[in-house]
């Protein structure tokens, strides 16, 4: 640090050396996903899909990274009331590898048949990732009086183990197969033999990004105390997201058409596929090649860095003390958080190659949220109103009484479907709407369908959103009802603690602490129950009947506990 007039500069400089060696064995004993309970008990006879791990992989991987980072921060006093702040920070990492050269590569996933062996990415993206921060504090009324900050700065999120830790999972190393949307009843439980002759799954990044994952912050707030001692904070949040990391199976389906209205529709597989010869043209089930685009392998699980993230926020907050004995804290927030994909490892999308088709709030948004807490010391014992010795003031006095109660709108969640077409690779993940409804059915009576009677109360643990206005989509296309249109439950929760500290001696103290959570013993419901999401369901695309019923909870119960602190 160096002070020299009203400058305040600070320097730093960072170097870290990572090593993570890692290995599994998880799909080894193979995975299985059915259409529906009955095609399980079937053994798969429609719709059944494998994924397995053969004999003699080997996903060991022991990868290496330097990080170097600088930065200088100057803290300009312009005048007694404004405070600049500037700052400019420089990280780089080498690009992360296997020590042993066991990385690999797709030059180009849609048409290049060879898996190459070398690095992860074509250049390291972050060998120019300058990132400047400013910051501004100002008081336009003097010492006493408002307050406003604002700042604004540049955040670089680098290519780590947590990035490339599912891309050892691929061949040439690890012999991954996935066969999907086929006949298991003469294979199944034997996944080996299901995949004979399957090309083998990779896992690979897209080896022209150029750029890291890098999110731009900033905020301005403003703080007033206002009549009666209520100190009031008033403050605005917004990050954009870009270059994110995303994941999507980028083969696992023919090219599309596109229809005169706009919408993609994914052609029937060849019926008579045979990989070793050009397509059939005259084939009468399908006259063009309906199967992985790219024909060198079944499945691409594809990570690509072309991801945005979009987030505001406006929080009021309040306190105010009252005398010694009394603390109040209060505050509201109104968000929005929109992203493409809110996971890197999530599968994005029903269509990956159409990055904004899966464009919606993000799995975590929260539209309110609510937050008051308290604390009160009875005005008992030394120094304070009543009893201020004896043994009552001993027994009676310091005692503390706080809490906190919190209210937060739910977070967002979509239908599903999982039901395959027999003779199509693509399967859709979301259902149709249909014309004239809400995407956010959760308000009002159901109209009624099938199981569902005509007017039963939406937003209930018994039907929490109207599956009936929903329908299955048509074989081939994807399901235009929106990711996460449906907000879930409300939660609502209410803490308390009451806790004194005993003075034993000059040198020893022991606090008593009792604790309540969920003092009301409030039930809040969780929309995420398993199954509960899935509107339709196995190759004919039957109706859930468990579509809408929530079986789960966010919070738990009332719980009590108690603790003695002895401090020495």
């Amino acid at each position: 640090m160096l002070q020299r007039g009203s400058h305040s500069f600070k320097f730093g400089f960072q170097a870290h050396r990572y090593l993570w060696n890692a290995f599994n064995s998880w799909h080894k004993s193979g995975f299985w996903s059915f259409n529906s309970l009955e095609s399980f008990l079937r053994a798969g006879p429609d719709g059944t899909s494998v994924e397995v791990a053969l004999p003699e992989s080997d996903n060991t991987k022991n990868h290496r990274l330097t990080l170097v980072g600088f930065y200088g921060q100057d803290t300009y006093t312009v005048s007694p009331g404004l405070q600049l702040d500037l700052g400019l920070r420089y990280e780089f990492t080498t690009l992360i590898h296997d020590k042993d050269g066991r990385d690999t590569y797709l030059l180009d996933p849609l048409n290049d048949a060879t898996l190459q062996t070398g690095r992860f990415l074509e250049k390291n993206p972050s060998l120019f990732n300058v990132s400047p921060r400013v910051g501004l504090s100002w008081s336009p009324f003097g010492a006493q009086g408002m307050v406003i900050r604002t700042g604004a700065g540049i955040y670089y999120d680098y290519l780590l183990e947590y990035m490339v830790a599912n891309l050892k999972d691929t061949a040439p190393y690890y012999q991954r197969a996935v066969r999907t949307n086929f006949d298991a009843s003469g294979f199944f439980p034997h996944a080996a033999a299901a995949v004979a002759g399957v090309p083998p799954h990779l896992d690979v990044l897209d080896y022209k990004t150029s750029a890291t994952p890098m999110v731009l912050r900033y905020d301005i707030a403003m703080q007033q105390e206002l009549p009666g001692g209520v100190n009031t904070t008033i403050s605005y949040v917004g990050a954009r997201g870009n270059h994110l990391y995303r994941n999507f199976e980028a083969n696992q389906l023919p090219l599309p058409e596109l229809r005169p209205d706009g919408t993609l529709l994914f052609p029937a597989q060849c019926n008579k596929l045979d990989r070793s010869k050009p397509p059939h043209p005259n084939d009468a089930f399908c006259r063009t090649y309906a199967g992985p685009i790219n024909r060198a392998f079944e499945t691409i699980s594809y990570t690509s860095g072309d991801a945005q993230s979009f987030y505001n926020s406006l929080r009021i907050a309040l306190s105010k003390r009252i005398g010694q004995g009394v603390s109040l804290q209060g505050s509201y927030t109104f968000s929005k958080s929109v992203d493409d994909t809110s996971s890197d490892s999530a599968e994005s999308g029903q269509y990956g190659w159409e990055r904004k088709e899966s464009r919606g709030l993000s799995d975590f948004d929260i539209r309110h949220r609510f937050i008051f807490n308290y604390f009160y010391t009875l005005p008992v014992g030394r120094g304070r109103s009543w009893l201020r010795s004896g043994v009552a003031s001993h027994i009676l006095g310091g005692w503390r009484l706080g809490g906190i109660v919190s209210w937060r709108s739910g977070t967002p969640f979509n239908a599903t479907v999982n039901m395959r077409t027999a003779g199509y690779l693509f399967s859709p993940i979301r259902p149709n709407l249909l014309p004239g409804q809400s995407s956010n059915p959760t308000r009002g009576v159901s109209a009624g369908c099938g199981d569902v009677p005509a007017g039963q109360p939406l937003g209930t643990f018994e039907r929490y959103f109207d599956p009936c206005v929903f329908a299955p989509p048509p074989p081939g296309t994807i399901g235009n009802a929106g990711r996460n249109t449906m907000i879930g439950p409300t939660v609502f929760n209410m803490d308390l603690s009451l806790q004194k500290e005993f003075s034993l001696d000059s040198k020893r103290r022991l606090q008593f602490r009792a604790e309540v959570f969920n003092l009301p013993n409030h039930t809040n419901f969780s929309h995420n129950t398993a199954g509960s999401a899935i509107v339709f369901r196995g190759a004919s695309g039957a109706r859930n009947p468990t579509a809408g019923r929530v079986g789960n909870t966010a919070t738990t119960a009332r719980q009590i506990q108690f603790a003695l602190r002895l401090s020495f």
